[in-house]
């Protein structure tokens, strides 16, 4: 795991930081406001960025880009972000702590360790199918482009992701329903590495689904965690 970036801070009265400008505040009470319609501008600001993210490549877009999906003007898109990043942290937040918090309410079950490593694999893939952003995270590696408080928030939620699908294995290993000479953490690692690729192999025009993939791939690693039996 790469070491922790240093932050600077924006937070008005944070050691070393400056203030936020007027327009960044502005940005933030915009995106912050409960009314009707800037909640509703900033929605489908968020979507047009969806689109063109997963059509052009996150690398390769830029804000003009999300401003000519929307149908609005690059100085109209300013009141509200003032960069891609911007964009992409809040495109993915709440799927990615959707994703988390699902895998903790099948971890935190009384089922055999097998049934809720299968359970937790079918709500990623569930998850996946529901909240194509996440996509965007997994095509590019934008995780490791992403600076902030938020995104420090999307990675602890990811970390802690593969935390807690570790423990899954573990209480396998312990219980006998696994195998004990596999390190979980690696373990985790190839199994959400398989599941993580599916965005190259999925055609959403093709025959097979999201959930065919999903079913394959958590036969296999169920099978490779399996004990062996006398």
């Amino acid at each position: 795991m790469a070491a922790p970036r240093q932050r600077r801070t924006t937070a008005k009265g944070s050691t070393g930081a400056e203030p936020p400008s007027d327009i960044a505040r502005r940005r933030m009470e915009r995106r912050a406001a409960s009314g009707r319609r800037s909640d509703a501008r900033w929605a489908e600001i968020l979507a047009g960025a969806g689109r063109v993210f997963t059509r052009l490549g996150y690398g390769q877009s830029t804000l003009e880009d999300v401003a000519a999906e929307v149908g609005i003007s690059r100085a109209t898109l300013y009141y509200y972000v003032g960069t891609k990043e911007e964009l992409l942290v809040g495109l993915l937040h709440d799927p990615i702590e959707t994703m988390r918090t699902r895998l903790e309410e099948v971890a935190a079950q009384p089922d055999p360790a097998p049934e809720r490593l299968a359970a937790a694999l079918r709500e990623y893939v569930r998850t996946m199918a529901e909240l194509p952003e996440l996509f965007i995270f997994l095509s590019e590696n934008v995780h490791q482009v992403m600076t902030g408080q938020e995104a420090d928030h999307i990675r602890d939620n990811a970390d802690r992701y593969g935390r807690a699908l570790a423990g899954v294995i573990r209480s396998g290993a312990r219980a006998g329903e696994f195998r004990a000479d596999i390190d979980p953490s690696i373990a985790v690692l190839g199994i959400i590495g398989m599941f993580n690729w599916m965005h190259r192999w999925y055609n959403p025009d093709g025959k097979r689904s999201l959930a065919d993939f999903g079913e394959v791939f958590t036969e296999m690693a169920l099978s490779a965690l399996a004990p062996e039996r006398a």
